[in-house]
């Protein structure tokens, strides 16, 4: 039996008096600049609209990459046949060769991915501006899962809408779609939650027509996670096509098969997942998103008539467990082989190169891996302001009416100074000299501590403190009037 979950919003009952105070507050609050931002192209790049990110649980890179001859823990080689479809996006893509993971089983290498953090844990995925999907929702993008692995509550959380199965299981899955209640009005998200909850009530019919644990089913069940991701991706280019975001799919029967099926058993799970994975890469490609393969962790063997593991030694010590693929395919990123070592939390920064969104992970000890040409900067001024990119002595752009920018298209061999001059012309004029070799974010904030007490007149902090005064004042009253009925 499949159980499918569909977890509500929950909506609150609000007296009339709440709701003209809500109301009040609204109003009053759209007095305060949204907090969108001004994107300025340095040099014309092509851009992405979205990405798709495939997380293939427990696919070790030696298994599909052709440079390499995977081993049992006893040394001896293990045949692998040729992923023919694998091989392909690994050819006419940019293919990092080797990324190892400092850490490796599912919950540490999903955090890794999406904060940067190589010692990262799901309490490390909760942290304010900790991870890719904090900084893509900061520029107005949104995040979509579909995750049959890797859906720790911390993860989840990060989602404006997500299904996932909660038992991680293919003979009983327990599949739940949930959203944020933060985008309850939101109809794009709306409309994909219906769609993912579409997909989980036919996941049911699909796995009967298999028997347990056989290939079929497991087969089966990573196909069903392919194919919802094809029709999110198919309905954001027709309905909301400037509207960017993150799809992220894990993929978990690789890694089920490692484990319970024996080396055989995982073998033909990537052969099934080779077939499986092209629908999905040609609607990323029709629809300019950008596609992105690789893994959590790998899986070794201890001969080729053995059930396979990667969390305890001496697993975690091969090859076979700490190196994942990294295949990138996206519309400013040239086909190119790296051969250089990275680290999982290398990946982190890099995806967000990769949309063209500036490096602002807050616990990221990683490094950007150089894919592209060029680079992206962020600006964040402390108030609406002008700000001019220099270089060479030389004014190359600048924009205004803003205190949150993005410049697209950086030489990442130049070096520019960046000039931000806020509105108020009591306020001091910011400069940073900058080497664009990677993505990087720059905040000008000023010194409080010498401001001008004239500064806390500005209408943004006189609403400010209105705000939070009348939120106090009603809250207060609602409180006493509750108090009072009981």
């Amino acid at each position: 039996m499949v159980s499918l979950l569909i977890a509500p919003i929950k909506n609150r009952k609000s007296s009339s008096c709440y709701l003209l105070f809500v109301l009040f507050i609204y109003c009053l609050c759209s007095a305060i600049p949204a907090t969108a931002y001004t994107e300025v192209m340095v040099n014309s790049v092509p851009t992405p609209s979205g990405m798709v990110l495939v997380i293939v649980d427990g696919l070790g890179a030696p298994y599909i990459y052709q440079e390499y001859t995977p081993h049992s823990l006893d040394g001896s080689s293990l045949k692998v046949p040729y992923f023919h479809n694998l091989s392909v996006l690994s050819e006419s893509g940019t293919k990092v060769s080797m990324i190892r993971v400092p850490q490796t089983y599912t919950e540490a290498g999903h955090s890794v991915l999406v904060t940067g953090n190589s010692q990262a844990l799901s309490d490390t995925v909760g942290m304010p501006m900790g991870t890719i999907y904090d900084v893509a929702h900061d520029y107005d993008c949104l995040a979509f899962g579909i995750m049959e692995k890797g859906d720790s509550s911390s993860i989840c959380d990060e989602h404006d809408v997500i299904v996932h199965d909660t038992s991680n299981s293919m003979n009983n899955p327990g599949i739940v779609v949930e959203s944020s209640s933060s985008v309850s009005s939101n109809n794009i998200c709306m409309n994909i939650r219906e769609i993912m909850q579409e997909q989980a009530l036919q996941l049911p019919a699909q796995l009967q027509e298999s028997k347990q644990a056989s290939q079929e089913r497991y087969d089966t069940y990573d196909r069903w996670a392919l194919t919802t991701a094809s029709q999110v991706v198919e309905y954001m280019a027709a309905e909301a096509p400037e509207q960017k975001y993150i799809l992220t799919v894990n993929v978990g029967a690789v890694d089920a098969a490692g484990h319970y099926r024996k080396y055989d058993g995982y073998i033909g799970t990537i052969q099934g997942l080779d077939r499986d994975i092209v629908p999905l890469f040609q609607t990323c490609t029709e629809h300019n998103i950008a596609f992105v393969f690789t893994a959590d962790h790998g899986m070794s063997f201890t001969s080729s008539d053995s059930k396979g593991g990667h969390q305890s030694d001496p697993y975690s010590g091969m090859d076979e467990s700490q190196m994942i693929p990294f295949i990138v395919h996206a519309p400013d990123v040239p086909v190119k082989l790296l051969n250089e070592e990275y680290g999982q939390q290398d990946i982190a920064s890099t995806l967000l190169s990769i949309m063209n969104l500036p490096n602002g992970l807050k616990k990221s000890d990683g490094i950007q891996i150089p894919l592209k040409e060029h680079t992206t900067l962020g600006v964040r001024g402390p108030s609406t302001g002008t700000i001019e990119l220099w270089t060479e002595g030389e004014l190359i752009q600048h924009a205004s009416n803003d205190d949150n920018y993005i410049f697209i298209g950086l030489d990442r061999q130049k070096k520019y100074t960046v000039k931000y001059i806020p509105d108020d012309t009591k306020s001091e004029i910011f400069q940073k000299e900058i080497e664009a070799g990677s993505d990087q974010l720059v905040v000008f904030s000023m010194d409080t501590s010498a401001s001008d007490p004239a500064d806390y007149w500005k209408p943004r902090y006189i609403i400010g403190a209105l705000v939070i005064i009348l939120i106090n004042i009603v809250g207060l009253l609602y409180i006493k009037r509750i108090l009072k009925e009981q």
